[in-house]
């Protein structure tokens, strides 16, 4: 069984709009013979072939054929991009009061929620190559919560967020979850300051970023819960 998987590369845009047209993974090496032709919108596009290696031809085809990308990793954790399958399970984490209680619950209609999640896939992760992700527990292989980097527009660095279903929490794993993350965001996203906004009757929010060596920070006055604390994170050393 030949299970090599293939990738396009490509400096034509007659050529690039076939592979788009048809789902086909390439990726589009740009240089001066092609300075003036138009790429396909979302195009994957490199202007040194030497940027090209094992894992950006890896994730490239995976997110043209829809198979989530592999995060990070820790000794008990797994954190991968979200699938429409995980709804499900995200329904079954938000069902405890504790979880709504001082975030956004998930839609009504599972549909709905559905629909958000692949639209999410595509412009979000399809658009920055991050956002909120899912938790995996390697021991039963169940996803647990999320935890993610957001871009929101106004603020400096990127948003960190977390979710840990209740019967998971004071186990450790969101800071682990959280450590990985901001991992990520500095060795491969290379940002290196971040927030994060929490409930001012959040405690073990609060104390979870103040173990992920946050600062209290009065640069954020309101948001949906009117009352909250922002915590920007200084430039992370590892």
């Amino acid at each position: 069984m030949n299970n090599t998987h293939e990738v396009k590369i490509t400096e034509n845009s007659e050529e690039a709009a076939y592979f788009a047209a048809n789902q086909i993974p390439y990726i589009v090496w740009l240089n001066e013979s092609n300075k003036g032709q138009s790429f396909p919108c979302g195009a994957y596009c490199v202007e040194n072939m030497s940027d090209i290696d094992a894992e950006y031809l890896e994730r490239v085809y995976r997110r043209f054929k829809g198979i989530p990308w592999d995060i990070a990793e820790t000794q008990r954790l797994r954190i991968r991009e979200i699938t429409v399958d995980d709804v499900a399970r995200l329904y079954e984490l938000y069902r405890s009061r504790d979880i709504t209680r001082y975030m956004e619950p998930l839609f009504e209609d599972p549909q709905q929620e559905t629909a958000y999640t692949k639209e999410y896939i595509k412009n979000v992760y399809g658009f920055y190559g991050y956002g909120m992700w899912v938790i995996e527990e390697k021991k039963s292989g169940q996803v647990i919560g999320r935890a993610g980097l957001e871009y929101k527009e106004g603020f400096e660095g990127l948003e960190l967020g977390f979710m840990l279903g209740a019967d998971y929490q004071h186990k450790g794993y969101a800071y682990e979850a959280c450590r990985a993350v901001l991992d990520y965001g500095v060795q491969v996203l290379e940002q290196s300051v971040y927030y994060a906004v929490v409930h001012e009757k959040n405690t073990p929010s609060r104390r979870l970023c103040e173990r992920l060596e946050f600062v209290l920070s009065e640069r954020i006055q309101e948001c949906w819960l009117r009352y909250c604390f922002a915590a920007v994170h200084p430039p992370v050393v590892f």
